[in-house]
């Protein structure tokens, strides 16, 4: 994948959570998927009435199998530091995120915010989903008790930093495979290679196999010809099929 996917694959996560709170319950998926990891980071088990906006980052990042570039952590200071450790914790105030950088916010930021820096504890995490001019669209979880959308201008108040996952590490790294997809891949590529195409070497082995009965294919081809699947692969139970046709045609079974 493109860095530009594997960023927006994190914030895709994102977009399917919106709404959930924890009026309707559905918080309590997010929590319980962030303490799947093994170990947990610093050993605890978030709980339900903990505040989980960190905590939605981190499941976030393991959803979109992100999780070796998106820092686990249910504190939001303890995931500064985590990204700080790596060089990857941004706090220049000149800095334009980008889409699936993840905001930190300090809600007690003075009036003189654009002349200061704030150094102060974070309170605050979400994923930024957009930016257009210099408007910022951030996802987060636990606004409100809910995963919802916030706006905030680039370099405005509140704002106290970005931790900026490495996706373009993993750009271009082949996705995994599941067994499921492997199949369906395989019989997409099998489907190819039941139209009837031959070789010239074969054609005279090919006429005798089908006047003899020992090739009786299975079904039609598009044009309505029988379907012989020349170049499809040959399992044993169809060998032995065609060996005992040949025996019966020869006495010899």
């Amino acid at each position: 994948m493109t860095e530009l996917e594997l960023r927006s694959k994190v914030v895709a996560v994102m977009r399917g959570w919106l709404g959930w709170s924890e009026a309707n319950g559905k918080f309590k998926a997010i929590i319980d998927l962030y303490n799947t990891q093994k170990p947990l980071p610093r050993g605890y088990a978030v709980q339900y009435d903990d505040e989980w906006c960190a905590t939605t980052v981190t499941a976030a990042g393991m959803a979109a199998g992100l999780h070796d570039i998106i820092l686990g952590e249910c504190s939001c200071s303890k995931m500064i530091e985590l990204y700080r450790a790596i060089g990857r914790w941004e706090e220049n105030d000149a800095y334009r995120p980008e889409l699936g950088d993840i905001i930190m916010y300090h809600w007690k930021d003075g009036k003189d915010y654009a002349t200061t820096d704030c150094t102060k504890p974070p309170n605050h995490v979400g994923f930024v989903a957009e930016v257009v001019g210099n408007t910022i669209k951030i996802i987060e979880g636990n606004k409100g008790e809910a995963v919802a959308y916030r706006t905030a201008q680039v370099n405005g108040r509140y704002i106290r930093g970005y931790c900026l996952p490495d996706y373009a590490s993993k750009a271009g790294e082949e996705d995994e495979v599941s067994y499921e997809q492997w199949k369906a891949y395989m019989n997409k590529y099998r489907e190819e290679l039941r139209d009837n195409d031959s070789s010239e070497y074969s054609e005279a082995a090919r006429k005798w196999a089908t006047e003899t009965g020992l090739i009786a294919g299975n079904g039609t081809t598009i044009d309505g010809l029988p379907n012989f699947m020349w170049e499809d692969f040959n399992t044993r139970e169809q060998l032995i099929v065609v060996l005992y046709r040949f025996a019966l045609d020869h006495g010899l079974a």
